[in-house]
């Protein structure tokens, strides 16, 4: 570890670079850090994206790891991927020169930019003694947009007027990472659903989703409670989908 610091309420454990701010966040979890420890590297070596995938991690990104313990039920901190996705969205919109740029959210917790992928998130849970905790993993492209993706990709520094430091950066995300999960907490998730679901892309289009030999193509209608995709098939029947890649049905 480099350096220390409080910010936003969050206790930040800062690195040159590490496998993983997942891995490392865990190895915190397991020494019994406490709620709101943020791990953050300026690289990575092995990171990692949802569904296994690599992740990208050249210097001049943000990379970090929020390890969270709010005290609530293993079926509620799926929720914390939307929470994720809202303060990234918050974080990216208050960068943004021009109001009316095209940034979305796309279930279940990508954040779009001109249409293309500007953060990874994934929501990795732990158990720690009588509970469980979660590992809320998000980086944002500033400097560079991985080539290698399976999906177009963007970085930040490409839509500002003026030049945006990774410290700058990890501050405004914290700072809207802080305010988001401090009312879910409070509050619970009625209103980070509601306020995903006006950020949301293609609701009421058709959509397919596919989650390895299973596709589904129907009408996407939003979200349940606990974050599960709605889609309405042709013949009416609902899909409740938890996990899966969502395309325009017309892009298939």
């Amino acid at each position: 570890m480099n350096h220390e610091r409080q910010s936003h309420g969050f206790r930040i454990l800062g690195y040159d670079s590490v496998s993983s701010t997942n891995d490392e966040a865990d190895r915190l979890a397991q020494d019994g850090a406490p709620d709101r420890t943020l791990v953050w590297a300026r690289s990575q070596n092995s990171g990692r994206g949802r569904l296994g995938r690599s992740w990208v991690s050249p210097e001049g990104n943000l990379y970090t790891t929020a390890l969270l313990d709010p005290g609530v039920p293993l079926g509620r901190l799926q929720e914390l991927s939307f929470v994720a996705s809202l303060a990234v969205h918050d974080t990216v919109s208050g960068l943004l020169p021009d109001p009316d740029t095209d940034l979305v959210l796309k279930w279940p917790n990508d954040v779009l930019l001109g249409g293309a992928k500007i953060s990874g998130i994934l929501t990795e849970t732990r158990v720690r003694g009588d509970h469980v905790v979660a590992l809320l993993g998000v980086g944002i492209n500033l400097a560079h947009a991985p080539d290698a993706a399976r999906y177009p990709t963007t970085a930040l520094a490409d839509h500002l007027s003026a030049p945006l430091t990774v410290e700058e950066l990890l501050d405004c995300y914290l700072k809207a990472l802080s305010v988001r999960y401090g009312l879910w907490r409070s509050d619970g998730f009625a209103q980070i659903r509601e306020a995903w679901a006006l950020r949301s892309r293609w609701i009421g289009r058709k959509v397919s989703v596919e989650n390895g030999e299973l596709k589904i193509i129907g009408r996407y209608d939003g979200i349940e409670a606990d974050g599960s995709m709605i889609v309405s098939g042709e013949g009416g029947e609902k899909h409740r989908i938890s996990a899966g890649d969502v395309r325009l049905a017309e892009d298939n």
